[in-house]
């Protein structure tokens, strides 16, 4: 499954920096984000130290940035920043006790995710939230009104993003996360170093 998140989302990248006007790569590249969301939440559910994996997730985002912001010529923040607002919303929802604390902590998470430029932003933080608490057909239907909502909301340029249904039907059921970990350096790895490689790649070209 590490496989296939990284493979399309080097196919969605590529497409975006080299073949601009395909949509073939940006529709393939909408299965890898429910695949990484997948992927947090479980490192989420079996880490032993939560503080620590929000710590490593945090400079993954940082180291990250430099390149995401060259190769795709963005102003936003990288989706590893989506990413950790999340785990910082699912941390609360399961370990902080004072309800007020808590629906403060979830108030901010989504605030934030929704006024801060990032990849994904708000969309991507509900979908994590529905991957963590929902499985099966109620997952998959969930996040299809969350497409529906989200393409009558942004306009007909977003029809692609109708697309990542398929990754989250890949994950809806049972899947055997420790079996499907094994790569986790190469996985850590593989979204500011292929970021940097498309962008020297890309200046090369010019």
């Amino acid at each position: 499954m590490q496989w296939i998140a990284m493979i399309t989302m080097l196919i969605d990248h590529v497409g975006l920096i080299f073949f601009p006007e395909s949509e073939m790569f940006r529709i393939v590249g909408r299965i890898a984000f429910p695949l990484y969301s997948w992927f947090l939440v479980q490192g989420y559910i079996h880490t032993r130290n939560h503080k620590k994996y929000m710590v490593r997730l945090f400079w993954m985002a940082c180291i990250s940035q430099i390149p995401f912001t060259l190769a795709l010529q963005a102003s936003d923040l990288n989706v590893i920043f989506t990413l950790l607002v999340a785990l910082i919303g699912l941390y609360a929802m399961d370990h902080v006790a004072d309800q007020k604390y808590k629906a403060l902590i979830l108030i901010g998470v989504f605030v934030t995710a929704a006024a801060v430029p990032m990849d994904y932003g708000i969309y991507g933080v509900i979908l994590i939230f529905m991957i963590r608490y929902f499985s099966g057909l109620k997952l998959i239907g969930l996040h299809l009104l969350l497409n529906l909502l989200y393409f009558l909301d942004n306009g007909p340029g977003y029809w692609i993003q109708l697309f990542s249904i398929a990754g989250t039907i890949l994950i809806a059921y049972p899947v055997n996360y420790r079996a499907m970990n094994k790569t986790k350096w190469l996985y850590r790895s593989f979204y500011p170093a292929h970021l940097s490689i498309l962008f020297v790649i890309s200046y090369l070209m010019k």
